[in-house]
């Protein structure tokens, strides 16, 4: 890209996200004029895909609020550098999250980012030459997944749980289409989100792309991929199975964590490449920033989770830093950075794992064991069972999700959707400073609070809490 053309994107990136970040509703006061620069082609519009924002995810609270780590006491968050009073009442999920917090910079983030993915898709607009088609069609499926993509992180922290009987009267989230920050939004239904979330990826999936490999820049199969999260989560087996399935005929190859040097595991890298570089088993990457609570000097893996792992089981040397206090760091992200970067994105094991869990759930035993054998073979150094009762089958795929996708972000919203099914239930538990603290079935707060801000600006209601 010529340096002209970055200037005029970043001019304009700059202004608007001024305008989407502000606080209070003086910058809903603020309206565009005539002399702002606009993207004009379709480098300024893939541009606005191609952004290091784009890459990471707004799901904070997800990390926060799920049980795979665990704090020492309150004296050691508040003496971090990065205390934030709003991480430690959502690490006991208490009643006022933010307090005087008005502003939550995830929930801004999150809509900038689908802000300039509203903003990208004006690129059907343009009419670009034949040498142009290309990269016209990858804005166009980029811009339509980060769209989906933001939408559903931020369904899964601040929406109920999809169940297909109520989703029509749930409370969803202000589905914003459009750039004009000066539009004011009421919620949606949960229906209403996902039917969005749902369009948006089935409108890329028709884009034709000739070059899906870059796991950067979202494509087809990322979007299959995503589909596939989504529909588990929606509860419909077999189209998830469905696209798990078209995502693994493309690209089906597993890290085996027998070939990996674990000598290389501290508490600030680990045996994978830096930003997933090189990653095989990566189809869209995406990582979020340890803050605050999360940073390495806090947040200590769960003790009862590691321990209950087999000592066959590479995964204890390739996820976990063992301190010399007894205590064991996450550091196993496919970003490569140890417990700096959580990786976040989509994968071939998390894939493969749906379609395992909904060949089992299906009673397609033969095809679920299978998968779930694909997975073992590179995460054990011995051979694993034969499952020969479809109970306990589930039950082992549900587990090998749990120690795989550890610390992706991805805890909060499984179990969230295992409640619902029933099949399996769980309920968090913390102890802080002697105190014991639950977040058990059926509570409200497996919902997050929308910051404050944007129900004042919006006038739209509150999650009950």
């Amino acid at each position: 890209m010529k340096i002209m053309e970055r200037k005029r994107i970043s001019v304009f990136v700059t202004v608007w996200a001024f305008l989407l970040c502000g606080c209070g509703k003086e910058f809903l006061d603020i309206k565009r004029n005539s002399d702002q620069v606009v993207p004009n082609s379709v480098k300024d519009y893939l541009a606005l895909v191609s952004r290091d924002i784009m890459l990471e995810t707004s799901n904070l609270l997800a990390f926060i609020g799920a049980d795979e780590y665990y704090i020492k006491s309150s004296e050691d968050l508040i003496a971090g550098s990065q205390y934030n009073l709003y991480h430690k009442n959502a690490y006991i999920w208490a009643d006022d999250v933010y307090e005087n917090e008005r502003t939550l910079r995830e929930w801004n983030i999150a809509y900038e980012k689908i802000m300039y993915a509203n903003l990208a898709l004006d690129i059907e607009k343009t009419d670009p030459i034949e040498e142009e088609k290309d990269d016209f069609n990858r804005t166009r499926i980029a811009a339509l997944f980060h769209r989906a993509w933001n939408y559903y992180q931020l369904s899964q922290l601040f929406c109920k749980v999809y169940a297909p009987e109520n989703a029509e009267y749930e409370l969803g989230l202000p589905l914003r289409l459009d750039y004009d920050v000066s539009v004011k939004y009421g919620r949606s239904t949960v229906k209403e989100v996902y039917s969005q979330i749902l369009a948006d990826l089935q409108e890329a999936e028709k884009i034709p792309l000739t070059d899906d490999r870059n796991i950067y820049l979202p494509g087809k199969l990322a979007v299959q991929a995503l589909l596939a999260r989504v529909y588990l989560q929606m509860g419909n087996y077999e189209v998830s199975e469905e696209y798990a399935s078209k995502v693994l005929d493309e690209v089906n190859t597993l890290v085996d964590y027998n070939d990996l040097d674990f000598s290389s595991v501290t508490e600030f890298s680990n045996s994978f490449n830096f930003f997933g570089a090189d990653n095989p088993a990566i189809i869209f990457y995406s990582h979020k920033v340890a803050d605050g609570i999360l940073l390495e000097t806090l947040a200590n893996a769960d003790t009862t989770f590691v321990r209950s792992m087999a000592e066959d089981d590479l995964r204890k040397q390739a996820y976990f830093f063992h301190r010399e206090d007894g205590s064991d760091l996450y550091s196993g992200s496919y970003a490569g950075y140890g417990g700096i970067y959580f990786f976040t994105g989509l994968s071939v094991e998390e894939t493969l794992l749906t379609r395992a869990e909904c060949r089992a759930r299906l009673h397609r035993e033969e095809e679920a064991l299978s998968d779930l054998h694909h997975l073992q073979k590179r995460r054990y150094t011995g051979e694993r069972q034969v499952v020969d009762d479809d109970h306990i089958l589930l039950e082992r795929i549900l587990e090998e999700r749990q120690k795989e996708l550890f610390m992706r972000g991805i805890r909060w919203e499984d179990v969230r959707r295992l409640n619902r099914e029933g099949t399996t239930q769980q309920v968090f538990r913390r102890i802080l400073d002697g105190v014991e603290y639950n977040l058990s079935l059926g509570s409200e707060k497996w919902v997050w609070p929308i910051p404050s801000d944007e129900v004042d600006s919006n006038k739209i209601q509150q999650n009950e809490r």
